[in-house]
């Protein structure tokens, strides 16, 4: 039976989470367990009171361009280690997709543990992690001290600001999410804190880890960081409800036209909701889209003809800034993606 679980059945797939995840630690899977599962929708699939195969819907709110929404971080996505091979994953995964589209949510995101496994679900990878690292030479101007529940109002409203000046996508900051993180990072014995020059909060750094402790996040203005080595895939995402994710791209400061139309021809074999031709109209604050046919264009009848078309995954990518496709025309130039995106969540 495919069901989300409710708050007092959360605990059920406990036993799941630490045969799938050895990894993590007890005093990690605790906080799991006590605070994440609180406001976290939770998929399973059993049978006989056996959970068989389990997905995690983590929301987050998010700045996405001008707008905010909530959107699902897909953790813990796990099947039994004697029911593998038998499409539980699929099921789990084509379910959650449905139901997020059916919410509104303009998209999903995750951080897989192997790609392949998504890519028949057209997640796409739309976010690279890059390290930064302090310089030693400036770092005797900073003062550091470990972070306490007073300071987490104002470390918020650093992170927010700090987030805000580089990028267009990104969990917003307040104090709920410190908060939770705070605890998230010392559940693994990790310790979040602030750097000061003289009395102004000047950035923020955590570590954590049981046995071998690294880094778990750095915030600071650049003349006290610089970039280590090269950005790396981290996150995949994936557009789930097609004209909710549309409504947050606008058309580019040098696009020739105050406003455009065009007809973006779209695949989509798992969400066919988001199939088909779409009369997709911008300016350059807003924009909004309505389906005129629900078959792509070489399937169709209708007389309108597909400015672009492409495929989901391949919207995700261009629209999230990480990949533009080859066939945009002058599209490219009109049509602004989202300039910079940052999702650094582990759970």
């Amino acid at each position: 039976m495919l069901h989300y679980l409710n708050k007092e059945e959360k605990n059920r797939s406990r036993e799941l989470w630490e045969q799938a995840f050895p990894e993590d630690s007890d005093c990690f899977r605790d906080y799991y367990y006590t605070e994440k599962t609180r406001d976290n929708r939770l998929l399973v699939l059993e049978e006989g009171g056996q959970i068989l195969s389990m997905l995690h819907r983590n929301p987050y709110l998010l700045q996405t361009g001008e707008k905010t929404a909530v959107c699902d971080y897909i953790v813990g996505v796990a099947t039994d280690k004697n029911s593998r091979r038998k499409g539980y994953m699929r099921q789990l995964m084509e379910k959650a997709l449905k139901d997020m589209r059916e919410e509104g949510m303009p998209f999903c995101f995750l951080m897989p543990a192997f790609e392949a496994l998504y890519l028949p679900f057209d997640f796409t990878y739309i976010y690279k992690k890059q390290s930064r690292e302090l310089q030693q030479e400036k770092f005797s101007n900073l003062q550091l001290r470990r972070a306490e529940n007073r300071d987490l109002q104002a470390a918020a409203a650093y992170m927010e600001a700090w987030l805000s000046k580089r990028y267009e996508v990104y969990a917003k900051r307040d104090f709920s999410y410190i908060e939770r993180l705070k605890r998230e990072i010392e559940s693994e014995n990790g310790c979040l804190e602030l750097l000061f020059e003289k009395d102004t909060l000047a950035g923020m750094k955590a570590y954590w880890g049981m046995d071998k402790p690294e880094e778990r996040l750095l915030f600071c203005e650049e003349n006290y960081s610089r970039l280590q080595g090269e950005a790396t895939p981290a996150i995949m995402g994936r557009i789930v409800n097609l004209p909710e994710f549309l409504s947050c791209i606008r058309l580019r400061e040098t696009a020739e036209k105050e406003e455009y139309t065009v007809i973006l021809g779209v695949e989509d074999r798992i969400l066919p909701e988001n199939a088909g031709l779409w009369k997709w109209t911008l300016n350059r604050s807003s924009s909004g889209a309505k389906r005129i046919c629900p078959k792509a264009e070489e399937k169709s009848e209708s007389k309108e003809k597909a400015d672009i078309s492409l495929e989901i995954s391949e919207i995700t990518a261009w629209l999230f800034g990480y990949s533009v496709p080859d066939s945009l025309g002058v599209w490219r130039e009109r049509i602004r993606p989202f300039c910079g995106v940052f999702l650094d969540e582990i759970v």
